[in-house]
């Protein structure tokens, strides 16, 4: 009871300090002037599917959207340029969707410590600047906000980190242009291989540094992998490396998220005992339909 009544104390501090940052540090900036700037967002500190959905939205609007008329971007009828952003704090994101993204030259992908002077400085170079969460940025003024909304709204202090698992409450932010809750997108793995497209063996020690591990530990009971063992690391963990050198001096299989696997050196990358989970998402068609609406793509 009283280390709950801590965390509670200091989830109210967080929010004391939240809405003094936001107020001093991040008041509302001007618009850009020529991309559509689209904030993936959730209230979640981690563990939503931001940069999966992220990689999904840029592939949908580089398959709908239409190329803009002014800037060095979409001429001649070009496919739409498109950024994507991610935090310079999260380069295992932004070294996932560059892999990701490998073979579409018109997709580039940056990590920068300031999404809104980036936006800024490149808003005449591509049609759609997409950011990597950046919810809690109020700077980001005429974005177009699309919250993932799986794991519910949180409705009090009590919710917010450490007490809870949020960053902020709805009152702190004005009405996505689309919400994407459980009925609206279902995260799935489609693939487990290795880089030689071997299949898992059974038993595998599974291993990731994500914001919310246990809803990896779901997604491969689902696919039918029961891990040996499983290792939970921080998210975007700089030791993760280390890790799996120590496992994989013992000959172990290893399992491993998309994002955990990208942040690897291409040695380990190649390891026959290193298996990616591939991750697929599927979005209902009214949910698409809405996005194609607020983005301004093409029917």
């Amino acid at each position: 009871m009283l280390f709950r009544l801590i965390l509670l104390a200091l989830a109210g501090i967080y929010y004391i300090a939240y809405k003094v940052h936001h107020r001093f540090c991040l008041r509302q900036g001007s618009p850009l002037g020529h991309a559509r700037l689209i904030v993936v967002g959730s209230f979640l500190a981690g563990g939503a599917g931001k940069t999966p959905f992220v990689a999904w939205l840029a592939q949908f609007i580089s398959e709908n959207g239409a190329a803009g008329k002014e800037g060095a971007a979409g001429k001649n009828g070009a496919a739409p340029r498109i950024a994507i952003l991610c935090h310079a704090r999260a380069q295992d994101e932004a070294a996932m969707l560059r892999q990701k993204f490998a073979s579409m030259p018109q997709v580039h992908v940056i990590a920068t410590p300031n999404r809104y002077r980036t936006a800024h400085e490149i808003d005449r170079d591509y049609d759609f600047i997409i950011c990597d969460d950046g919810f809690e940025d109020s700077r980001l003024a005429g974005a177009i906000t699309i919250r993932l909304d799986r794991a519910g709204t949180p409705q009090r202090i009590a919710d917010l980190v450490p007490a809870g698992k949020n960053r902020s409450l709805p009152r702190d932010h004005e009405e996505p242009a689309v919400t994407l809750g459980q009925g609206d997108i279902r995260f799935r793995i489609g693939l487990i291989a290795n880089a030689g497209n071997e299949p898992c063996p059974a038993g595998p020690i599974a291993i990731c540094g994500i914001g919310d591990p246990e809803r990896f530990r779901q997604d491969l009971a689902s696919y039918g992998i029961e891990p040996a063992g499983f290792i939970a690391r921080p998210d975007h963990d700089r030791r993760f490396e280390q890790t799996i050198m120590k496992f994989l001096a013992q000959g172990a299989s290893l399992v491993m998220t998309e994002k955990d696997f990208a942040r690897l050196p291409e040695k380990w990358r190649l390891h026959p005992n290193v298996f990616v989970a591939y991750q697929e998402i599927e979005v209902s068609a009214p949910a698409a339909e809405a996005i194609r609406a607020c983005c301004g793509l093409g029917a």
